[in-house]
């Protein structure tokens, strides 16, 4: 999906860990979280419309707006179902423009709460990376 959109110069942004072994129609049955969420959302953040198939037919919202304030939203019924109420089979997304400039970079902490710390100083900063990870290794 990404490789069709970057022609056009957008992105849907949402990279779930397991991307490149996933489709679209699974990100949303998982309701999964994106490694970029902090820019792009996680999936039911930038999915406007969902259409599935049933046993007993084809659900599809018409409202071409992503939020409805009157009575609930099927479509947090439909995200992270695991397909208990029909398979996804097309899907309208929000997308971004590519972003200017990619950096990829590591760092190595003494210890894990050096680790702590840092992240704590980032969050009260404006400049919030689309994806910041602390692992610990040990």
């Amino acid at each position: 999906m990404e490789r069709d959109l970057k022609p056009y110069g957008v992105t849907s942004g949402h990279e779930p860990d397991s991307h490149e072994f996933s489709t679209l129609g699974g990100w949303i049955s998982t309701r999964a979280s994106g490694m970029k969420k902090n820019t792009y959302g996680n999936i039911e953040d930038i999915v406007c419309n969902i259409t599935i198939v049933t046993p007993n037919g084809t659900y599809s919202k018409e409202s071409p707006w992503p939020r409805i304030s009157n009575g609930p939203d099927l479509h947090h019924l439909i995200m992270g179902s695991e397909g208990n109420f029909g398979i996804v089979t097309e899907c309208i997304l929000k997308v971004k423009p590519l972003p200017e400039v990619k950096i990829f970079d590591s760092m190595i902490f003494h210890d894990f709460e050096v680790g702590i710390k840092f992240m704590h100083e980032v969050s009260k900063t404006k400049w919030w990376p689309s994806s910041l990870r602390l692992l610990d290794n040990t």
